[in-house]
């Protein structure tokens, strides 16, 4: 029997962690996971200036960072040293992305200072960006990590090497050596589901040490976060799954478990766990419209709890939404990332339609979904000209609405990353033009506040003095008065409501969603500005 201990830095989800822990137990090994901070402590985008800079623009113009939390203190890494001396694992695993690298690197380096138990590291940023990994663990796993990951548990009960198994690569003699991969895992079903028990799970901050640990995410409590499927059918640039899909070429990528299996799993933690609300991480949930015909009666009669999802606009999402709705979708993430057709095709590679995507916002609005919406800018190659036509599409989805905005980052070792090489195009590149990226950014902002949104744009984009320093525009004014704004117009609209006369009553043979749907589509009509 091997131990194994996993330690995972501001992520106490650790959704592929707890997923090969249930797999060692399976197979009769001793699993432990250290949860070491969290995510959110910290508003500062300069609380652990060595990390990669992912950065967002909140609603009034500030960055922030997203991959943020207060520093790792040397009592907290005393707290670390003392519980693996104690616990004298065999092997040592971190999961690592490339906005936590140079953390996850110095815990790393102080954990080898006292033991000799190899560090490995799993993930995206090992697998894209293997070379710079391995300067700081003994061994990176590059692909998926569960069969590889019980080939080292058999490898170290036996007192075997690491060196030939799978999906490995380390450094010998000053060169990199990459162990041939092993297969994808196609068939979900046969992998335990993650492991969600207070046993040997433990959580390290503010400089104290939690066991027992029973808190399963960073969300709020009751929040219970769940993959239905691995992979994507689509090959963003930006995104790490195009570079993943690359190394799998060949095999079939984008996979997914049963309807019963996810059910089953959902039903498991609303009984034992405390779940009150389901977060689907898939890359893309509500898709594969046969699977969902299966998921929906099941997930509505075995579990029934509210959830939440990322969509993606697809032509037949008027079948699909109004499923997800009657099974318990209450909000959603409709990516925009840009509206400009050009940057979608020359440089993200990423699938768009804007009448399709705004036929999609609409639906949600309809049926009462709420939804949000992600936008990419502070991008080299965005010229004034997408970022309007960003701004005409946000404008179109008639707010309110969540908007988050993200300056780009980008991954090394993706496609991004060496077209912007090739092209010569630097990551500082935008500094030059931050005003306007920054006065956009505001416009975008105002846009998602309110129905009434365009005639502030118009107003705002009137004068040149806020285009020259976007710092004057007001944000928290603007959000103040455009909720009073907001506010009136829907008493206006009840009160209109009040007086109109009676409609004729839906057929009781309906569905809910049906009329649902017939009811929303009649407060539509009421929505339009006379």
């Amino acid at each position: 029997m091997a131990k194994v201990v996993f330690v995972s830095i501001c992520d106490r989800n650790a959704h592929g962690l707890r997923m090969m822990s249930s797999s060692l137990k399976r197979y009769g090994h001793e699993c432990h996971i250290v949860f070491l901070k969290r995510y959110g402590r910290s508003p500062s985008v300069e609380a652990e200036p060595d990390d990669y800079p992912w950065i967002g623009i909140d609603a009034r113009g500030r960055e922030f960072r997203y991959a943020h939390g207060s520093p790792i203190t040397n009592r907290e890494l005393d707290l670390l040293r003392g519980l693996l001396e104690r616990i004298r694992p065999d092997v040592i695993g971190m999961s690592v992305t490339t906005p936590l690298r140079k953390r996850n690197a110095r815990v790393s380096r102080f954990i080898k200072s006292f033991t000799r138990a190899p560090v490995i590291w799993g993930g995206y940023d090992p697998t894209v960006n293997t070379g710079d990994c391995l300067q700081d663990c003994d061994y990176a796993c590059v692909g998926e990590g569960d069969v590889t990951m019980i080939e080292i548990a058999r490898r170290l009960d036996a007192g075997e090497s690491l060196d030939s198994v799978s999906n490995l690569s380390y450094r010998r003699g000053g060169s990199v050596v990459t162990i041939a991969r092993a297969p994808l895992v196609h068939d979900l079903d046969s992998l335990p589901w993650r492991d969600n028990t207070p046993e040997h799970k433990y959580f390290i901050e503010d400089d104290r040490l939690f066991e027992g640990y029973r808190l399963l995410t960073d969300r709020p409590e009751g929040i219970y976060q769940t993959i239905t499927s691995r992979g994507c059918p689509y090959s963003c640039t930006y995104c790490c799954e195009a570079s993943l899909k690359d190394i799998y070429t060949g095999e079939k990528f984008l996979r997914r478990r049963s309807a019963l299996d996810s059910v089953a799993e959902l039903a498991d933690a609303k009984k034992n766990y405390g779940a009150s609300e389901i977060m689907f991480e898939d890359e893309i949930f509500g898709m594969d419209y046969k699977w969902l015909q299966q998921f929906t009666p099941l997930y509505r009669e075995q579990v029934g709890l509210p959830f939440s999802a990322y969509l993606y606009p697809t032509r037949n999402v008027d079948k699909l939404l109004p499923m997800l709705k009657e099974a318990g979708l209450t909000s959603c993430c409709v990516s925009l990332q840009t509206g400009s057709e050009r940057i979608h095709k020359r440089v993200f590679d990423r699938p768009y339609d804007r009448e399709l995507f705004l036929k999609t916002i609409r639906l949600c609005r309809s049926l009462g979904v709420g939804f949000y919406t992600d936008v990419i800018t502070f991008n080299p190659y965005e010229d004034e000209g997408d970022l309007q036509k960003t701004l005409a599409v946000l404008l179109d989805m008639k707010g309110p609405y969540g908007l988050c905005i993200n300056k780009l980052f980008v991954l090394p070792g993706t496609r991004l990353a060496e077209q912007m090489r090739s092209d010569g195009k630097p990551l500082d590149e935008a500094v030059s033009r931050d005003d306007m990226f920054r006065y956009y950014c505001r416009l975008f902002s105002i846009a998602s506040l309110s129905p009434f949104s365009s005639w502030v744009v118009r107003l705002v984009k009137h004068f040149d003095i806020f285009r020259r320093n976007p710092a004057l525009i007001n944000m928290m004014a603007l959000e103040v008065g455009l909720r009073v704004v907001n506010g009136l117009h829907r008493r206006a609209l009840r009160l209109r409501s009040f007086w109109r006369p009676p409609t004729a009553v839906p057929s009781s043979s309906a569905t809910p969603v049906a009329r649902d749907v017939q009811e929303k589509a009649a407060e539509q009509d009421l929505f339009q500005i006379q």
